[in-house]
């Protein structure tokens, strides 16, 4: 037995940058299926298969990658981390994001190429109950985990409130997270007080990041660098979280997008084995070429990544930190409004008038992804072949 612990023990990080920077394009190019998916094909390579990893360790690089950016993505930089140091980080990243990256690429070339000798009109129509129920379904999923409480309904009411005033999503972003850090300390002693900063303050600090926003003008590649990279900061929840923040910005703000192409880009983002983020290659392609997609995709994982090394490195100052804690949980709260309020918007945007079909499709979406956790791209397919076919 304690031959078997010494073997497992010089087995650990026993593997050269090569065979990891392989590994990791093999799941980026396989891991269909989402998130969880992925971290469950990282577990059975590097920690019961090779034995690279211990449980321990990856335990708690489960617990580090979920701070900021996209889950998966900061898993493999962690195990690049532990196994082969920064560049085994950086690598490991590389490689595991570049299957989904081409694919992207390749599918949205296509689409420039051949939206005008298709009505894509109807695919859209036909795949708008498969990403409404995706984004439901998100939500709920987010729910779940939070307890329900007085904090709980302030913040989504300020948030669907806010959306529909056209308040800044960042900064509505951004303030739930604070105000849950003061619910928690001060809300049974203070509540009368804090009530009334609650929804008078995003009023007064709004007004800056539209105004950014006004200047930027047209996208050229440091405009679209920057916006990514600022995005990349704010990037909390895991990647379907990021649909009403990339919607307020592209869509809504810098009007740079439609919401018909701002959808394709999503189903195109689901055809890939990569993270739901990698619309950000999507939107990088479809504003400045490859270029645009190449520095859009960099940016957007940038920040995350700096940040998970920090974390690597004061892992035990951060993890059980409850202020840390409870900033997330609001910002969670947060997408949870939004995503509802996005919903609701692609509802009137898309499905109307309304068929019986969609609202069948919408529905069983949803049971199948809430429940099931069948991969989304199987009814995108569907909604794809039920707009070609069906929808005239």
């Amino acid at each position: 037995m304690q031959s078997l612990q010494e073997e497992k023990k010089k087995n650990i990080g026993n593997i050269s940058l090569f065979q990891l920077c392989w590994e990791f394009l093999k799941i980026g190019t396989i891991g269909f299926g989402g998130g969880w998916v992925i971290i469950f094909m990282i577990k059975h390579r590097f920690v019961e298969q090779k034995q690279l990893i211990t449980d321990e360790d990856f335990t708690i690089g489960i617990s580090l990658s979920q701070f900021l950016g996209a889950f998966a993505v900061n898993t493999t930089s962690f195990i690049g981390r532990k196994l082969k140091g920064i560049w085994g980080s950086i690598l490991s990243t590389f490689f595991f994001l570049l299957p989904s990256f081409v694919i992207v690429c390749v599918l949205t070339g296509l689409y420039f190429k051949f939206n005008k000798l298709f009505n894509f009109q109807y695919l859209l129509k036909g795949i708008s109950p498969v990403i409404i129920a995706l984004m439901l379904s998100t939500a709920f999923d987010l729910s779940i985990k939070i307890k329900k409480d007085i904090g709980f309904l302030l913040i989504i009411s300020l948030v669907i409130i806010g959306g529909i005033l056209n308040i800044n999503y960042v900064v509505l972003l951004l303030f739930s997270g604070f105000f849950q850090v003061l619910y928690s300390h001060f809300i049974k002693e203070k509540e009368k007080n804090l009530l009334p900063i609650f929804f008078i303050q995003p009023n007064k600090i709004s007004y800056g990041l539209p105004v950014l926003f006004s200047m930027i003008g047209t996208p050229s590649i440091i405009t679209i660098s920057f916006i990514f990279f600022g995005i990349g900061f704010i990037f909390f929840g895991g990647g379907y979280a990021l649909l009403p923040l990339l919607q307020n910005i592209f869509v809504n703000k810098l009007h740079w997008i439609s919401n018909h192409d701002f959808i394709v880009g999503i189903a195109i983002s689901q055809a890939t084995p990569g993270p739901f983020a990698i619309i950000a290659t999507f939107l990088g392609y479809y504003l400045h070429g490859i270029l645009g997609a190449l520095f859009a995709t960099f940016m957007i994982f940038l920040p995350a990544f700096l940040f998970l090394q920090i974390l690597i490195n004061l892992q035990n100052n951060f993890k059980d930190n409850k202020n840390v804690q409870s900033f997330l949980r609001g910002i969670n709260i947060a997408i949870i409004g939004q995503l509802i309020l996005l919903s609701y918007h692609f509802f009137l945007v898309t499905l109307l008038p309304i068929s019986v079909i969609s609202i069948i499709l919408l529905l069983t979406s949803f049971l199948f992804f809430f429940i099931y956790r069948i991969p989304p791209l199987v009814f995108i397919v569907i909604g794809l072949v039920y707009g070609f076919f069906f929808i005239k």
